[in-house]
C-alpha cells in the first residue's frame, strides 16, 4: 500500500474510507469518518514530486474544500510537501492561490497533520487552518527550504533550526505535538470526537484545592478526562484549552501565575487571541479565568509590541459572539480587567472568587502614587481592591467558592 492511503486509512475509522480522487495529482481526496465524525480529508502524496504544489494539485484541494464545505464536515489535510511544483512554474501560483482562498473561505473546522516537510504553500496552509498537530522530528513548516536559502541569501542553516516542528510549537504555529504518529492520531480522534457531540454525559470534576491557582480552579470546573490542552509549549504564562463542563463544549483561556506571574506579555496575549478566535470559528463559550497583575510594562516589552498585541486580544474577545463568561480568580489588575473579559467588553457573566483584587493597580504600588501611609493599605485594599468593592461597583455579578463555580458556570452556559 502507498505511503499516502496508509497515513489515510489509519487515521479514519475502519471500513469508513470511499476515496474520490487517487490518481489525479499528488493530492488524494477521501471522504471517511473519524471517531464516527463525517470528514473529507485530503492527503499530500510525498512519493509523487515530494508531494509538491502544482496546478492539478491546487484543483484537487479546491474539490476537497468544497466538498467539505457542500458536506458540512470537518476538512482534514494531510500534509507533506516539497513547495511549489517547479515543472508547473507559474501555474503552481495559480493553484496555490485558489487553495487559500477556498480554505479561507471554508465555514467548516479545517485540521492539518503534518507528516513531514512542509514547504511553500503546504506551510501557508497550516496557518489558515483552525488546529494544526505535527510531529516532533518529522514536521517543519518553512516558507523556502535550507537549498534555497543558501543560494538567496547565503544563509547555512536547516528545516529543524529555521521552522522544526519544536521550534514552531513554541512560537504558537502548532496547537497538539506529538511524539509519534500514533500519538498524532489519538489527538486527532480526541479532537474530532470533541467536534461530534454538543453534549454528552457529564462526568464530575477532579478535587482541586478550595483556594488554588487557575490550574486548580481548572481542574475543579471541567469533566475529567474532558480537557484537550492547546500550545502547551507557547506563552506558558497562560493556558488554553478545549474541555467540557456538565457535559458542554466550552474553550478556556487561563492566566498561569506559576509563571512570571501570569503577566500578561506578547505572547500571552496572541495566544488569548488565537483561543478567542478558534472558539468562534467553532461556536463555543469562552470561559476566562483571570489572575495576572496585568500586561507586561517596560521599554522591552514596548518594543517586542505588547500594545498591539494587547489590542489583538481584545479585538478578539469583542469579535467572539458565543457566550462569554469570566471568573476573576486572583489578581485582575489594570487593563487585563478590560482584555480578560468583562460586562462592560460584552462578558455574559462576571464571578470572582473571595480572594480575587480587582483594580487599577496593586495596593502598594498605588500607596507609592497617591502617597499613603502604610496603615492606609488595608483601607485601600478593602475599597479599590477587593471582590466585594467591585460587587458594589457592579464590576462583579456575585463572588463565589471554587466548590460552587461549576454549577453557576454550568447554570449561564444552558
Amino acid at each position: 500500500m502507498k505511503e499516502v492511503f496508509r497515513r489515510m486509512e489509519a487515521l479514519v475509522d475502519e471500513g469508513s474510507i470511499h476515496y474520490i480522487e487517487k490518481n489525479r495529482s499528488a493530492v488524494a481526496v477521501a471522504a471517511a469518518k473519524i471517531a464516527q465524525k463525517p470528514v473529507v480529508l485530503a492527503a499530500f502524496d510525498p512519493t509523487k514530486k515530494g508531494g509538491a504544489l502544482g496546478y492539478f494539485e491546487g484543483a484537487s484541494l479546491v474539490r476537497a474544500i468544497k466538498l467539505a464545505g457542500e458536506g458540512q464536515a470537518p476538512l482534514v489535510l494531510l500534509c507533506q510537501s516539497a513547495g511549489a511544483d517547479m515543472v508547473s512554474g507559474q501555474l503552481s501560483l495559480s493553484g496555490a492561490g485558489s487553495v487559500f482562498r477556498a480554505l479561507k473561505a471554508l465555514d467548516t473546522p479545517r485540521v492539518y497533520l503534518s507528516y513531514g516537510p512542509c514547504i511553500g504553500a503546504a506551510a501557508y496552509m497550516a496557518g489558515l487552518c483552525d488546529v494544526v498537530l505535527a510531529l516532533e522530528d518529522a514536521s517543519a513548516f518553512c516558507l523556502t527550504g535550507p537549498k534555497i536559502v543558501a543560494r538567496a541569501i547565503y544563509e547555512e542553516t536547516s528545516l529543524s533550526a529555521m521552522g522544526g516542528a519544536k521550534v514552531v510549537a513554541e512560537r504558537g504555529g502548532v496547537h497538539l505535538l506529538s511524539e509519534t504518529e500514533e500519538a498524532m492520531i489519538a489527538h486527532c480522534r480526541t479532537l474530532m470526537a470533541f467536534l461530534r457531540q454538543k453534549q454528552v454525559a457529564a462526568l464530575p470534576p477532579r478535587k482541586a484545592r478550595a483556594e488554588g491557582e487557575t490550574e486548580d480552579v481548572i481542574r475543579a470546573v471541567v469533566d475529567e478526562g474532558s480537557a484537550i490542552y492547546l500550545w502547551p509549549r507557547w506563552a506558558q504564562n497562560a493556558t488554553a484549552l478545549l474541555a467540557r463542563i456538565d457535559g458542554m463544549r466550552v474553550g478556556l483561556f487561563a492566566n498561569n501565575p506559576r509563571v512570571a506571574a501570569g503577566v500578561l506579555d506578547k505572547e500571552a496575549a496572541l495566544k488569548a487571541a488565537a483561543l478567542y478566535k478558534l472558539c468562534r470559528r467553532l461556536q463555543l463559550p469562552v470561559i476566562s479565568l483571570a489572575d495576572t497583575p496585568g500586561f507586561l510594562p517596560g521599554g522591552a516589552s514596548e518594543g517586542e509590541g505588547v500594545m498591539g498585541a494587547g489590542a489583538a486580544m481584545m479585538e478578539a474577545y469583542l469579535d467572539h459572539d458565543a457566550k462569554k463568561i469570566t471568573v476573576a480568580v486572583g489578581n485582575v489588575l489594570g487593563g487585563a480587567y478590560m482584555a480578560m473579559g468583562c460586562r462592560e467588553m460584552g462578558a455574559d457573566a462576571y464571578f470572582a472568587l473571595e480572594r480575587a483584587k480587582i483594580g487599577v493597580m496593586g495596593a502598594e504600588l498605588a500607596a507609592d502614587i497617591l502617597h499613603l501611609e502604610k496603615e492606609n493599605l488595608a483601607s485601600y485594599r478593602a475599597m479599590h481592591l477587593s471582590a466585594e468593592a467591585a460587587k458594589k461597583s457592579g464590576l462583579v455579578d456575585e463572588i463565589l467558592s471554587v466548590e460552587s463555580l461549576r454549577r453557576k458556570l454550568s447554570e449561564v452556559l444552558r
